[in-house]
């Protein structure tokens, strides 16, 4: 079965459907939930809760622009809200921005690989973590971070920026790699 023969059938309410639908999408929305909560069980609470509304709303798919990427953006709303159900996270706004100049990048991206980088990006307090990941893996622009996370559009700029810096410096601390400035690139 194709994607389009699923969705036409998960619109109509065949079953079949709709476990094809699961089977098919489940492990990659399984990976967006977890980048945003902060267990495996959290993560799969937000997962059933995907499908669930996806069931509810195939109907308003218009066919337009990715199908994937329509169930992605549920993924990550649900787990958004997992986590302020759940763990009440504190997403506060931030008034200062990180001057961009001020940033250096470590020589280091070549060498790091994923599983190094999810690491380092997990010990990130949690509301830079949901910003940077809403930011720079899933692509919102910083008018939809706030209006998702209830932010001021600066605040999430704040927030990338700041996640930023910690990264560099988690890098620079834990890998010991020569920094660069930012003017120099």
């Amino acid at each position: 079965m194709d994607e389009s023969q699923i969705i036409h059938g998960c619109k109509s309410g065949d079953r079949r459907c709709q476990e094809a639908l699961v089977h098919k999408f489940a492990p990659r929305l399984l990976a967006v939930c977890r980048r945003y909560c902060i267990d495996q069980t959290l993560a799969e609470d937000a997962l059933q809760e995907t499908f669930m509304n996806t069931f509810r709303y195939i109907s308003s798919y218009s066919g337009t622009g990715s199908f994937e990427g329509w169930l992605r953006r549920i993924a990550v709303t649900k787990s958004l809200e997992i986590n302020k159900k759940f763990l009440k996270i504190n997403l506060f706004p931030i008034e200062s921005e990180i001057n961009p100049a001020d940033v250096v990048i470590p020589d280091i991206y070549s060498t790091l690989g994923e599983k190094e980088i999810q690491l380092l990006l997990e010990k990130l307090p949690k509301n830079q973590y949901i910003v940077f990941n809403l930011f720079v893996v899933e692509g919102y622009s910083h008018q939809e971070i706030g209006e998702i996370l209830s932010l001021a559009e600066g605040s999430s700029r704040a927030l990338l920026s700041r996640a930023r810096s910690s990264l560099i410096s988690m890098m620079e601390n834990q890998y010991q790699y020569k920094r660069y400035p930012l003017a120099h690139l």
